[in-house]
Protein backbone atom coordinates (compact mmCIF):
# COMPACT_ATOMS: atom_id res chain seq x y z
CA UNK A 1 0.00 0.00 0.00
CA UNK A 2 1.52 3.63 -0.70
CA UNK A 3 1.15 6.09 1.84
CA UNK A 4 -0.42 9.61 -0.25
CA UNK A 5 1.69 10.97 2.60
CA UNK A 6 4.52 11.27 0.83
CA UNK A 7 3.74 12.04 -2.53
CA UNK A 8 2.05 15.89 -1.96
CA UNK A 9 3.45 19.09 -0.21
CA UNK A 10 3.18 18.89 3.72
CA UNK A 11 0.82 21.34 5.36
CA UNK A 12 1.52 20.91 9.40
CA UNK A 13 0.17 23.00 11.74
CA UNK A 14 -0.22 23.09 15.47
CA UNK A 15 -2.95 21.33 16.29
CA UNK A 16 -4.06 22.95 19.46
CA UNK A 17 -4.99 26.43 17.16
CA UNK A 18 -8.21 26.24 16.02
CA UNK A 19 -7.31 29.10 13.59
CA UNK A 20 -4.30 27.45 11.79
CA UNK A 21 -6.52 24.34 11.71
CA UNK A 22 -9.32 26.39 10.13
CA UNK A 23 -6.92 27.97 7.80
CA UNK A 24 -5.25 25.31 6.43
CA UNK A 25 -8.45 23.74 5.67
CA UNK A 26 -10.06 26.95 4.20
CA UNK A 27 -6.74 27.03 1.77
CA UNK A 28 -7.25 23.40 0.53
CA UNK A 29 -11.01 23.95 -0.20
CA UNK A 30 -9.83 26.80 -2.01
CA UNK A 31 -7.42 24.80 -4.30
CA UNK A 32 -9.97 21.90 -4.45
CA UNK A 33 -12.47 24.11 -6.24
CA UNK A 34 -10.17 26.01 -8.70
CA UNK A 35 -8.43 22.48 -9.23
CA UNK A 36 -11.86 21.47 -10.17
CA UNK A 37 -12.81 24.56 -12.62
CA UNK A 38 -14.25 26.86 -10.18
CA UNK A 39 -12.82 30.51 -10.81
CA UNK A 40 -12.83 32.50 -7.84
CA UNK A 41 -15.04 36.04 -8.22
CA UNK A 42 -13.49 38.69 -5.89
CA UNK A 43 -16.66 40.66 -5.34
CA UNK A 44 -16.42 40.77 -1.42
CA UNK A 45 -12.91 42.07 -1.73
CA UNK A 46 -13.41 44.72 -4.87
CA UNK A 47 -16.35 46.00 -2.65
CA UNK A 48 -14.22 46.66 0.74
CA UNK A 49 -11.45 48.27 -1.45
CA UNK A 50 -13.67 50.62 -3.11
CA UNK A 51 -14.86 51.96 0.00
CA UNK A 52 -11.46 52.26 1.14
CA UNK A 53 -10.13 53.95 -1.75
CA UNK A 54 -12.99 56.33 -1.94
CA UNK A 55 -12.00 56.85 1.78
CA UNK A 56 -8.28 57.62 1.37
CA UNK A 57 -8.87 59.64 -1.87
CA UNK A 58 -10.91 62.37 -0.08
CA UNK A 59 -8.33 62.29 2.38
CA UNK A 60 -5.05 62.61 0.00
CA UNK A 61 -7.12 65.80 -1.67
CA UNK A 62 -7.37 66.80 1.63
CA UNK A 63 -3.94 66.28 2.38
CA UNK A 64 -3.05 68.24 -0.83
CA UNK A 65 -5.28 71.38 -0.15
CA UNK A 66 -4.21 71.81 3.20
CA UNK A 67 -0.67 71.78 2.03
CA UNK A 68 -0.86 74.43 -0.09
CA UNK A 69 -3.60 76.42 2.15
CA UNK A 70 -3.86 77.37 5.65
CA UNK A 71 -5.50 75.21 8.14
CA UNK A 72 -8.25 78.01 8.88
CA UNK A 73 -9.09 78.00 5.03
CA UNK A 74 -8.90 73.75 4.50
CA UNK A 75 -10.23 72.60 7.82
CA UNK A 76 -14.19 72.80 6.16
CA UNK A 77 -12.76 70.21 3.34
CA UNK A 78 -10.73 68.18 6.59
CA UNK A 79 -14.50 68.16 8.16
CA UNK A 80 -15.76 66.13 5.11
CA UNK A 81 -13.02 64.37 4.14
CA UNK A 82 -12.70 62.51 7.67
CA UNK A 83 -16.53 62.38 7.78
CA UNK A 84 -15.87 60.20 4.59
CA UNK A 85 -13.44 58.53 5.50
CA UNK A 86 -14.82 57.62 8.68
CA UNK A 87 -18.61 56.75 6.90
CA UNK A 88 -16.47 54.08 4.12
CA UNK A 89 -14.92 52.70 7.09
CA UNK A 90 -17.92 51.73 8.79
CA UNK A 91 -19.67 51.01 5.20
CA UNK A 92 -16.84 48.42 4.70
CA UNK A 93 -17.51 46.79 8.11
CA UNK A 94 -21.03 46.52 7.78
CA UNK A 95 -20.60 44.92 4.52
CA UNK A 96 -18.52 42.21 6.09
CA UNK A 97 -20.73 41.36 8.46
CA UNK A 98 -23.72 41.99 6.93
CA UNK A 99 -23.06 40.70 3.60
CA UNK A 100 -19.50 38.48 3.14
CA UNK A 101 -20.09 36.94 6.67
CA UNK A 102 -18.18 33.96 6.76
CA UNK A 103 -17.72 33.29 2.94
CA UNK A 104 -14.45 32.96 2.10
CA UNK A 105 -14.80 31.61 -1.57
CA UNK A 106 -17.01 32.02 -4.26
CA UNK A 107 -16.68 31.07 -7.45
CA UNK A 108 -18.38 30.27 -10.87
CA UNK A 109 -18.16 26.91 -13.46
CA UNK A 110 -19.37 28.18 -16.67
CA UNK A 111 -19.38 24.40 -17.61
CA UNK A 112 -21.07 23.41 -15.05
CA UNK A 113 -23.30 26.76 -14.78
CA UNK A 114 -23.17 27.49 -11.68
CA UNK A 115 -21.22 29.62 -8.62
CA UNK A 116 -20.37 27.78 -5.50
CA UNK A 117 -20.21 29.91 -2.49
CA UNK A 118 -17.76 28.39 0.85
CA UNK A 119 -17.93 29.88 4.53
CA UNK A 120 -16.59 28.49 7.19
CA UNK A 121 -16.47 28.89 11.07
CA UNK A 122 -15.50 27.41 14.38
CA UNK A 123 -16.82 28.04 17.98
CA UNK A 124 -14.15 29.16 20.88
CA UNK A 125 -12.65 26.06 22.27
CA UNK A 126 -14.75 23.14 19.96
CA UNK A 127 -12.05 21.99 17.16
CA UNK A 128 -15.37 21.14 14.95
CA UNK A 129 -14.57 23.15 11.51
CA UNK A 130 -18.39 23.75 10.18
CA UNK A 131 -18.34 24.53 6.28
CA UNK A 132 -21.33 25.93 4.53
CA UNK A 133 -21.57 25.16 0.78
CA UNK A 134 -24.35 27.30 -1.08
CA UNK A 135 -24.66 26.97 -4.54
CA UNK A 136 -26.88 29.07 -7.46
CA UNK A 137 -27.17 29.31 -11.25
CA UNK A 138 -24.92 32.10 -13.09
CA UNK A 139 -27.62 35.00 -14.09
CA UNK A 140 -28.26 34.81 -17.99
CA UNK A 141 -28.00 31.55 -18.98
CA UNK A 142 -30.63 30.40 -21.34
CA UNK A 143 -30.52 27.16 -19.79
CA UNK A 144 -29.78 27.14 -15.82
CA UNK A 145 -29.67 23.65 -13.84
CA UNK A 146 -32.00 23.48 -11.18
CA UNK A 147 -30.12 22.52 -8.21
CA UNK A 148 -30.35 21.79 -4.16
CA UNK A 149 -31.04 25.21 -3.12
CA UNK A 150 -30.86 24.77 0.42
CA UNK A 151 -27.18 25.25 2.03
CA UNK A 152 -25.56 22.68 2.66
CA UNK A 153 -23.30 21.97 6.14
CA UNK A 154 -20.67 19.84 6.78
CA UNK A 155 -19.03 19.72 10.39
CA UNK A 156 -16.14 17.29 11.44
CA UNK A 157 -13.73 17.37 14.15
CA UNK A 158 -10.67 18.71 12.78
CA UNK A 159 -9.15 15.04 14.12
CA UNK A 160 -11.00 13.69 10.80
CA UNK A 161 -8.70 15.96 8.79
CA UNK A 162 -5.14 15.75 10.58
CA UNK A 163 -2.86 13.57 11.89
CA UNK A 164 -1.39 13.40 15.47
CA UNK A 165 1.68 15.37 14.59
CA UNK A 166 -0.48 18.04 12.93
CA UNK A 167 -0.23 17.13 9.24
CA UNK A 168 -3.22 17.57 6.94
CA UNK A 169 -4.90 14.73 5.89
CA UNK A 170 -5.71 16.32 2.45
CA UNK A 171 -7.00 12.34 0.69
CA UNK A 172 -9.38 13.07 4.13
CA UNK A 173 -10.59 16.16 2.96
CA UNK A 174 -11.30 15.65 -0.23
CA UNK A 175 -13.49 13.07 -0.19
CA UNK A 176 -15.85 14.21 2.12
CA UNK A 177 -15.67 17.19 0.03
CA UNK A 178 -16.41 15.32 -3.47
CA UNK A 179 -19.45 13.72 -1.07
CA UNK A 180 -20.69 17.11 0.16
CA UNK A 181 -20.36 18.86 -3.46
CA UNK A 182 -21.68 15.89 -5.15
CA UNK A 183 -24.81 16.38 -2.61
CA UNK A 184 -25.16 19.77 -2.80
CA UNK A 185 -25.38 19.86 -6.56
CA UNK A 186 -27.55 16.86 -6.50
CA UNK A 187 -30.76 17.92 -8.89
CA UNK A 188 -34.33 18.26 -7.40
CA UNK A 189 -36.30 15.39 -7.89
CA UNK A 190 -39.79 17.28 -9.09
Amino acid sequence: MVDRRQNEAKVVVNTASISELKAACDTSLKEFLRARGYEEMHTHTDVKLVLGYVGVIFCAIDFAYSWKYPFSQTKWFSYISVSVYALTSVLALAYSYAVQRDTFFVGYNKAKGHIISAGSATKQNEPTYRLTLTTRPIRGRQDPPVFNSKPLELRRPFAAWFYEDGEFASDRFQADLVSAIDELLKKKSN
